[in-house]
């Protein structure tokens, strides 16, 4: 992230080369794994995440739990630790929310073409790659504002501050126009075309790589 850069640079005096996580754009047509879990195409919100307090799974359950529509929750993700945490996350008897664990791979990628929007919590660290990643697959975006997330969503996403936020945008998302969501879409993807394209990521790491030599 450039405000990593620029930390390093303001408290240390240091100069560092920023390169970001790269995506690949464009949805995956298949859907075997929203087959397997019972979840239907554009009809499901998107979570993707380590069970950790400082990614707020709960707190995107609970934003869910208080939206009145049928629509479902996958919120994917465990954790090695925090096992009292994560217990307290899976602790719901709303039939909406899907609690599948960790899921990797293909599967993956499916859930993140076809959502209706992506949800992304984190408080803590710098470029996600499940952020960039949704971003490229077409999804819409609502992110927890912080510095770092709005750096990666920029315009293209829509922020929230808590819980209540949360709930009223995956209201706004759900009576959008089809179109609306779409553009939304194709703007995250072009986003990820300008920035977090693998092509320009190679492309930044041979430079560096070149300069550094050239020192040596």
């Amino acid at each position: 992230l450039e405000a990593i850069r620029r930390y390093y640079h303001d408290r240390y005096g240091a100069e560092s080369t920023f390169i970001p996580y790269g995506a690949v754009v464009g949805k995956t047509s298949t859907t075997r794994m929203l087959s397997t879990l019972g979840l239907a195409p554009g009809r499901y919100f998107l979570y993707v995440t380590r069970f950790e307090p400082e990614n707020n799974p709960l707190m995107v359950r609970q934003a869910f739990e208080a939206l009145e529509a049928d629509i479902q929750l996958a919120l994917v993700g465990d954790a090695p630790y925090a096992a009292g945490y994560i217990s307290e996350v899976r602790r719901t008897s709303d039939p909406r929310v899907i609690l599948p664990g960790a899921i990797y791979g293909a599967g993956y990628h499916e859930l993140q073409s076809h959502c209706l929007a992506y949800v992304h919590a984190t408080e803590v660290g710098g470029t996600h790659p499940a952020l960039i990643e949704a971003m490229g697959r077409g999804a819409p975006i609502l992110y927890l504002m912080t510095k770092e997330n709005h750096e990666v969503a920029g315009g293209v996403g829509l922020p929230f501050h808590d819980a209540h936020e949360l709930t009223r945008l995956m209201e706004r998302v759900l009576q959008m126009d089809p179109a609306e969501r779409a553009r939304m879409g194709e703007a995250g993807q072009n986003r990820v075309r300008e920035r977090y394209g693998w092509e320009r990521v190679t492309m930044a790491y041979e430079q560096l790589l070149t300069e550094l030599r050239m020192r040596a």
